[in-house]
């Protein structure tokens, strides 16, 4: 192989790599061949998996192709066909595409884990054409079938993803019309029922219903989150009215541990995704108090630092968190010091979510933490300027 095609090949298999999708791959190698080889015809045929039926996927020609070699490429489409209706072994149908090819004619399948799915067919005009550049097209095709099975294997995974979201979504809706009635229904009865000795149940229930349908909601945040971006809705509010308000809907959990707890917050303007803010906020005192001893204490701070990033701290004395969890503490559906502490066990999703939330936001999330001595968790989000 000349200096020319080996640079040509460098060029192209680094290129090759950066392909996402298979028509563009496609596109990629027709051009390549026609314009390294000096070919007058390249043509990529693919099976529709579906119907076994063969198509064309791409096709590329010099001008005035001739009318004997476009006749040529047609002969070609129709024998190739023929594999993608009987039963062939890997020998057979490189043994069938080495007979089918002509001197000026180069015929390579195209492999996807030891199946045929497809054929690639070039031709040039020089009677030698198939002797001089057949070893060349073998190795373009080699790197093509293995960057066309990763792609292939990529848009599977997407297809999968598109139909869990839809499954999720599905089911969410489900079941969040029956626990909205439950909530409506025993927020009614918790108002008759005030000062009750059966208050205590109905709250229970209430509470279970709530805690249900906010981790429904998480879950099917984490299935698109998962598939996609998160997509986020950027406006102007004041963090230090929106955290006060959420820890005063924790204040019955924190009596009844008898929590210490104390806040510092800066009265600032920030732009961010105020829902997902909440959701984040949530999360984590959510997690600091659920985590927490009888007795223990809480506290948290939030402020802008010397770039303009919004700052937020919360500390307890809770379980803390063993260094050999430290690497999977923001995993989806892990649970860390499962063993040591049973009497509370969280979903594994709330710290996950948050992490995708601040991500999202080009922001970072991380935390410190000692085993039986509690946790800090923070988190920094740039502040926007919207415009």
């Amino acid at each position: 192989m000349n200096i020319l095609y080996e640079n040509f090949l460098c060029k192209f298999l680094k290129k090759l790599n950066t392909i996402k999708s298979s028509k563009e791959l496609a596109d990629e190698l027709t051009s390549g061949i026609l314009n390294a080889l000096h070919a007058k015809y390249c043509s990529i045929y693919m099976v529709n998996l579906e119907s076994n039926k063969v198509a064309l996927k791409c096709a590329k020609s010099e001008p005035n192709f001739p009318a004997n070699l476009k006749k040529t490429a047609d002969e070609i489409m129709s024998l190739g066909a023929d594999l993608f209706t009987n039963s062939y072994d890997a020998v057979e149908i490189l043994d069938f595409f080495y007979k089918i090819s002509k001197d000026n004619v180069i015929i390579s399948p195209i492999m996807s884990r030891d199946d045929l799915i497809g054929f690639v067919t070039v031709i040039g005009k020089r009677d030698d054409f198939n002797y001089k550049y057949n070893s060349f097209v073998e190795i373009l095709m080699e790197n093509f079938n293995s960057r066309l099975d990763i792609i292939m294997l990529e848009e599977a995974l997407n297809k999968m993803n598109k139909q869990k979201i839809q499954f999720l979504a599905s089911i969410s809706h489900e079941y969040k019309t029956p626990l909205n009635s439950i909530i409506g229904f025993s927020d009614i009865l918790k108002t008759k029922m005030s000062g009750s000795e059966e208050y205590k149940y109905i709250d229970n229930i209430n509470k279970s219903a709530c805690f249900l349908l906010s981790l429904i909601q998480d879950i099917l945040d984490m299935a698109r989150a998962e598939f996609g971006k998160l997509e986020l809705n950027y406006t102007s509010f004041h963090p230090k009215e929106i955290i006060e308000d959420i820890i005063l809907s924790f204040d019955e959990a924190i009596n009844s541990k008898q929590i210490n707890f104390s806040y510092t917050l800066m009265d600032v303007e920030i732009s961010a995704d105020i829902r997902r803010f909440k959701q984040l906020i949530y999360n984590l005192i959510s997690n600091a108090v659920k985590f927490n001893k009888q007795g223990g204490s809480i506290t948290i701070v939030s402020y802008l630092d010397e770039n303009n990033n919004f700052i937020f701290e919360i500390k307890d004395s809770g379980d803390g968190i063993r260094k050999k969890d430290y690497g999977q503490i923001f995993n989806f559906f892990s649970q860390v010091n499962r063993n040591q502490f049973k009497r509370q066990q969280g979903s594994g999703v709330g710290l996950a979510l948050c992490k995708m939330i601040v991500k999202a936001h080009n922001g970072e999330i991380g935390f410190k933490s000692r085993l039986h001595f509690g946790s800090t968790f923070w988190f920094k989000l740039p502040n926007r300027k919207i415009l």
